[in-house]
């Protein structure tokens, strides 16, 4: 079993203990309600009302491929929304098929704009006489390349705290990010133009949600964004997008990011053919002429891609089947594992980026609440080979230290640019409704001689369940999770759904719902000493508190320096990867680093191949 696959299987186990169970809905009479497109009917779980599978946009042939979906056809008489709709266009994993034929294979649909709602059960005369609830938007995760909504069940969330959860689908990939001279040059108008197709389905299903969700008990006039990971990006990029204004009122990031795409280098031809370096759509094309026969080497694609007029490309990209599409993308992009970032493109993102239009004022009334796990790439790192050896099918730690000193330098470069530089840039700008997290739950038992606590830790996307609240005991709980833990796993879980419920509540953590629980203030840059962010953990480890260890990039720099765990190599390693996911990217760091440490090394040679010479082999 190689080292991917490990990660796959524990990110898929870990998954799962928040999904919604794959029993059949049956029809609930009480829960017929009106959508502006017609009737629909869900049914009851034994705690919430829920409706699968609402189509808020319609993708039903190419000629709708990068642009804005169309509005859902109306229906007459009821319709059961009983299951999920289809998946978006994605690479085959264990995540979204448990076909092992499929692995590595496109599977969904560009069709597959779908959305999901849960609320308390009520009946249709029980909404008229109740306050309109809290509803809170999740954005899945996945590099926006993979990912589902119907890998969450936010059930207890919503019945725990009396509110209403809508998970969605969007575009991914190729499909949903993609700025190509000609698309742009023949769209009929500047948001058709951006490239950012997937943001413009967050956007789309929000207008839905804007429209009808009074209809099933929520108000309009208090919604929360949230998600994890690519979401956690794009709820970012909802806070930076001057059509989303108006469409939700509070925004939680959680391991997201404000670094934004590069429409510069998504349009160019590739120089060099360097793993590092992505995937562009010219090289797309390039490749889909050659899956398409009309080329036979890169060079060719090439020089016919060059002689081709907009009609003839735009021509090319929407006769090719979703598969053909698809192929093309996973030939051309050569880390499959590198995430696509919303573009900058003036109309659905500031043209100034994510970090630069908030300070600017834009999103300035919405509170915010940023989040990291502290070991956050500990799941990603299990796929590298100089720090983790597979033995016997089981992934084998080779040096506990130098390990972790790698996740923690590599972990902490994340949460200085996704939580610290955005919440203190912010504060200085006299904001005091930004809120920070960092989640350490790190209580995973020793299993088949592996000390998970060690491998995986608070790892990236472990937070998930602590805030939808389900634990599916017959996934996670025999690998992740014991019965010694499972008391606190709860507690601390309650406690995260209370802060995010007060949240969409009030614009404020606090103190919980209940009003029991640690105040989570707001970041404060008044004095060093002043807390600025609380971090997650079980009683037996200090539980919930606020702290004030804030992460510089010069402090960053400092502790990489001093680390005397890693070789020099590695030290320049991080700098060079803190650099790489920067926002203001400076390369002269690197050379600066530590009085010329890393003066005399090429990155290109030394270290950057390994990065994904092996993470994207096959299975």
């Amino acid at each position: 079993m190689k080292l991917k696959l490990i990660t796959s299987v524990f990110l898929a186990l870990w998954l799962s203990s928040c999904s919604v169970p794959k029993s059949d809905l049956k029809p609930d009479d009480s829960s017929v309600r009106n959508t502006q497109n017609g009737q629909v009917i869900g049914g009851f779980n034994d705690k919430t009302h829920q409706w699968l599978g609402i189509q808020y946009g319609a993708i039903p042939n190419s000629e709708f491929r990068w642009k804005k979906a169309k509005a859902p056809d109306n229906w007459e008489g009821i319709k059961e929304s009983l299951n999920f709709g289809a998946s978006c266009a994605q690479r085959g994993s264990l995540i979204n098929t448990t076909k092992r034929r499929e692995w590595g294979d496109m599977v969904g649909s560009e069709d597959c704009l779908y959305l999901n709602i849960w609320a308390p059960q009520m009946n249709p005369e029980e909404l008229s006489d109740s306050s309109p609830l809290p509803v809170m938007v999740w954005i899945h995760g996945g590099s926006n390349v993979s990912g589902n909504a119907d890998l969450y069940d936010p059930s207890e969330l919503a019945y725990q705290h009396n509110l209403i959860v809508v998970t969605i689908n969007y575009r991914l990939g190729p499909f949903g990010w993609f700025s190509h001279p000609s698309i742009k040059e023949l769209s009929v108008d500047a948001m058709n133009a951006s490239g950012n197709y997937g943001n413009i389905d967050t956007i789309q299903s929000l207008e839905w949600v804007q429209s009808n969700i009074v209809n099933f008990g929520g108000d309009p006039s208090n919604i929360t964004i949230f998600g994890e990971s690519a979401g956690g990006y794009n709820v970012a990029a909802l806070l930076s997008s001057p059509i989303a204004e108006g469409l939700f009122h509070k925004a939680i990031i959680q391991s997201g990011g404000v670094k934004p795409g590069d429409i510069t280098h998504s349009e160019s031809y590739l120089k060099d053919n360097l793993p590092w370096k992505n995937y562009t759509s010219r090289e797309l094309v390039n490749q889909l002429l050659i899956e398409r026969d009309y080329a036979q080497t890169r060079e060719e694609a090439l020089s016919l891609q060059s002689d081709m007029n907009d009609e003839t490309i735009n021509d090319l990209l929407r006769s090719s089947s979703t598969k053909e599409i698809y192929k093309s993308f996973q030939e051309a992009k050569i880390n499959t594992n590198e995430m696509l970032r919303p573009f900058p493109d003036g109309t659905v993102l500031d043209q100034n980026g994510i970090l630069s239009s908030l300070k600017n004022g834009l999103s300035s009334n919405i509170p915010i609440i940023f989040g990291t796990n502290r070991d956050e790439n500990k799941l990603f790192l299990i796929e590298n080979p100089r720090l983790v050896r597979s033995f016997l099918g089981l992934p084998r730690i080779r040096n506990l230290e130098r390990w972790n000193s790698v996740v923690s330098h590599r972990s902490n470069t994340w949460k200085l640019l996704a939580v610290d530089r955005p919440a203190r840039e912010l504060s200085l700008m006299g904001r005091n409704n930004v809120y920070a997290y960092r989640f350490d739950w790190d209580d995973e038992p020793r299993k088949f001689g592996v000390n998970l606590s060690d491998l995986l830790g608070a790892t990236h996307a472990f937070e998930i369940p602590f805030v939808m609240g389900n634990f599916k005991e017959d996934t996670i709980t025999k690998y992740i999770l014991s019965r010694k833990n499972m008391e606190e796993v709860k507690e601390l879980s309650n406690a995260m759904m209370s802060y995010w419920a007060e949240f969409a509540y009030t614009g404020a953590p606090g103190k919980g719902r209940k009003g029991n629980q640690i105040e989570w203030r707001s970041w404060d840059e008044i004095s060093p000493e002043n807390p600025k962010y609380i971090i997650f953990d079980s009683k037996t480890d200090r539980g919930i508190r606020m702290t004030s260890n804030a992460i510089t990039m010069e402090s960053l720099f400092a502790n990489i320096e001093k680390d005397d765990n890693i070789d020099f190599k590695m030290k320049c390693e991080m700098v060079d990867t803190a650099i790489k996911y920067d926002d203001v990217k400076n390369e002269s760091w690197l050379y600066q680093f530590a009085n010329g440490l890393c003066s005399d090394l090429d990155p290109d040679l030394e270290w950057r191949h390994f990065w994904y010479d092996e993470l994207d082999k096959p299975y």
